[in-house]
This record gives C-alpha cells, sequence and structure tokens, in this order.
C-alpha cells in the first residue's frame, strides 16, 4: 500500500511538471491592432502575427480587409522580447519604423515610433 501511495504521489508530481512545459507563450498569437491618428493617414487597422520557433520570435504585418493600405507591404526586420515588451522593427512605405508593444492577457497596447497610440486585441490563439 506504501508503495502504491508513493507511486501515485510520483505520478502527479510527473504529469503536473509536463503540464507546466507545454503552456502556451502569452505573446505567441494574432491581433487586429490598429495605430491612430497617423498625420495625413488617419486610423491604420493592421493585422499582425506573431510567432516563436525555438526561443526567437517572428512577425508579420498586412493590411485588414476594411484598411485601404494603398498597396503598402511591411517587411520585418526584427521581432523581440524583452522585460514584457515585444518591439517590431520594420519596413514600409521607404521608412523605417518600429513598434513597442504590452501584451496582457487578449489585449495589446503601444505605440509606433513612440508617436501613435496602438491598441488591439487578439482574435486568435497559435
Amino acid at each position: 500500500m506504501k508503495k502504491l501511495l508513493i507511486l501515485l504521489i510520483t505520478t502527479t508530481i510527473v504529469s503536473c511538471a509536463v503540464k507546466k512545459k507545454t503552456s502556451k507563450d502569452p505573446y505567441v498569437g494574432v491581433y487586429d491592432i490598429t495605430v491612430f491618428d497617423v498625420t495625413q493617414i488617419g486610423d491604420v487597422p493592421l493585422k499582425l502575427t506573431i510567432n516563436k520557433s525555438g526561443s526567437s520570435y517572428t512577425s508579420n504585418i498586412e493590411g485588414r480587409a476594411e484598411a485601404s493600405d494603398n498597396g503598402m507591404s511591411w517587411e520585418i526586420d526584427s521581432t523581440t522580447v524583452e522585460d514584457g515588451v515585444v518591439r517590431i522593427e520594420a519596413y514600409v512605405a521607404s521608412y523605417d519604423v518600429y513598434f513597442e508593444l504590452n501584451i496582457d492577457g487578449e489585449d495589446i497596447s503601444g505605440s509606433l515610433m513612440g508617436m501613435f497610440d496602438v491598441e488591439g486585441v487578439r482574435v486568435e490563439q497559435n
């Protein structure tokens, strides 16, 4: 009986450890974000996708269906997470730009270039 109890406790501890390792990364997902009051453009709705491969992050940004982005394509140079802040460096319409974003549960907020507010929500967990 004593061996059975020890086996049961050991199995429970090991299964809890395995479950912790498979937890979702809080930054990975698909987000609908809006950059507010961009000079000469107005509000810019975007779709942001953040993925993780090994220990590094990658991202993709594209205009949402309702956006009139005039064919602008986003080229992502780097995506990093440091001290809970997601920093994305990109190139769009002949400009080097960067996002600094905070993700709190399903909500995302921050800024583009430190000048334009960004807010959004997670629409899909990867």
